[in-house]
């Protein structure tokens, strides 16, 4: 049933919160922006940017880049050529990406405005300020204390996870941003009706960005209450959202229902959930202050927490109940990046109990509960985050497009590229075909590189360190050394031995 006395507007901040917190902001955003690199680099980073150059471009599909010596289009093995992030269209010589639109729509939008240097960077840096602003506005709709609401949005930001995320192109930040926004719009809604459009806008572009954010519709609706004007209103927000991605996936993938991950079931097993849930918990008791696990066991006091509780509790299990079954949510920390958007919901929940924990005491106890909360938070962050090597992550990213300019630099431009974690970048950032190493091995390389000859066209590896044993176990040869860049290598196979027998014409 609807809320029958809903929530008066919070309070106006203290002077000191309506200062400090902008200033804070702000060297937030400095901070993320010292660390960040908005460059294509591994599968998940190009794959979105790949994605996103499409779209800017007016395009669904990519093209596969099979070198014509090779045979006609509906003879290649697409899968030996395909950049990571793509998939295999029907139509042959075509390729589907793989990941959802929500993210590279983002960054469409600001790479055409803004360029495809800055305009990442920048969706993510907003991304990240924006959940830190709507985690304190959540907070102040819930009825936190302004205090507490600034604590709860500093333990969001010096979450290492968060971090992590928020610094290189991955959907994490956003979806976790656009399911706060979702939140957010619902709490107000409570008090007009008008907010429930906005509720299903922001929870439309959450699903987009990560599908399995449709977990948290039960929660918004908790919120909503049955309330018929809040309902219609809230769908007719989510309706543009749901028909676009009902549209893409049938043009791209064969049905409303299907996506580029394939049989994503197949990655879930119940054997996963005990390893997993321990692995979580672990870690958030590690990364978080570890009394927020179990705060909200206090909120449950106060009636009027209830309803909120229950819907900040019903999306936070609902995500997390999802990944915890998922194959690879239990192998590093950094796989808590799954259930990112989840994270705030505990964080606001266990900040409804701790204000109810703390009620009795005086106003300078409370105060200095607030901040040893904070300072806690803050400590773990500043701990964890060196020692986890997220700092790193800026110089492991950029290694890519460092990398593919050096090949651009030193390789034919016809060159094809021996290459498989470089494979998507080199499509973003060059012209190059590719060749996946990890694809191919053997005959099927030798008689590549025999074509390959034949016509005229250079091969060369654009491999990191860790991938050349694998790579030239594989594709066998007398690779040669052209230049290297950090822990990456340039190489170009010589010619063809004294005597071989050049290959057969293709098949027609």
């Amino acid at each position: 049933m609807s809320n029958p006395n809903p929530p008066a507007a919070a309070v106006v901040a203290p002077r000191w919160v309506r200062w400090f917190g902008p200033i804070a902001l702000a060297a937030f955003a400095l901070f993320l922006l010292r660390i960040s690199a908005g460059v294509a680099g591994g599968s998940d980073s190009s794959g979105y940017l790949n994605s996103a150059r499409l779209f800017a471009e007016g395009r669904l599909l990519a093209d596969l880049r099979a070198p014509a010596e090779f045979g006609p289009r509906e003879t290649v093995d697409a899968m030996h050529f395909l950049p990571q992030g793509f998939f295999p269209f029907r139509e042959p010589g075509r390729l589907t990406p793989t990941y959802p639109t929500g993210l590279p729509l983002h960054f469409a939008a600001a790479g055409t405005l803004l360029g495809w240097q800055i305009g990442p960077l920048t969706v993510m840096l907003a991304a990240a300020l924006g959940a830190v602003l709507l985690m304190y506005a959540c907070g102040r709709e819930l009825g936190l204390a302004a205090e507490t609401a600034l604590a709860g949005a500093a333990l969001l930001a010096a979450f290492p996870v968060f971090l992590f995320t928020s610094i290189q192109p991955l959907s994490d930040t956003p979806a976790a941003t656009w399911t706060l926004a979702a939140l957010y719009a619902a709490l107000r809604a409570r008090r007009d009706t008008r907010w429930a459009l906005a509720a299903g806008g922001a929870f439309a572009m959450a699903v987009l960005v990560r599908p399995t954010n449709l977990l948290f519709a039960p929660a918004l609706l908790v919120l909503l209450g049955a309330n018929f004007g809040k309902l219609a209103a809230f769908v007719a927000g989510g309706l543009p959202g749901a028909a676009w991605l009902a549209w893409y996936n049938h043009q791209l993938y064969g049905s409303a229902a299907r996506s580029g991950y394939g049989d994503i079931f197949a990655a879930f097993a119940w054997s996963y959930g005990a390893p997993t849930a321990l692995h979580f918990a672990k870690w958030l008791a590690f990364l978080l202050p570890a009394v927020v696990l179990v705060l909200p066991a206090w909120a449950w006091r106060h009636p009027e927490h209830r309803r909120p509780l229950l819907a900040l509790g019903l999306g936070f299990a609902a995500i997390t109940g999802l990944y915890v079954f998922y194959e690879v949510s239990h192998e590093v920390w950094w796989c808590l990046r799954f259930i990112l958007p989840a994270v705030p919901l505990l964080l606001l929940a266990a900040l409804l109990g701790f204000e109810v924990l703390v009620a009795g005491f005086g106003a300078r106890a409370r105060r200095a509960a607030v901040i040893g909360l904070a300072l806690w938070g803050l400590g773990l962050g500043a701990w964890w985050t060196p020692r986890l090597d997220v700092f790193l992550m800026k110089a492991y990213e950029e290694a890519y497009p460092e990398g593919a300019q050096l090949a651009l630099r030193t390789l034919p431009h016809d060159a094809l590229v021996l290459s498989n974690a470089f494979s998507g970048t080199l499509y973003f950032y060059g012209e190059f075909p590719v060749l996946r190493w990890d694809q191919v091995e053997g005959a099927r390389f030798a008689d590549y590189a025999a074509r390959a000859r034949a016509a005229g066209r250079p091969l060369g590896a654009l491999l990191f360190d860790w991938e050349e044993a694998d790579a030239f176990k594989r594709c066998p040869g007398d690779w040669r050394q052209l230049g290297a860049v950090r822990n990456v290598r340039l190489w170009q196979l010589g010619p063809a031995p004294a005597g071989s027998t050049p290959p057969a014409a293709p098949a027609r």
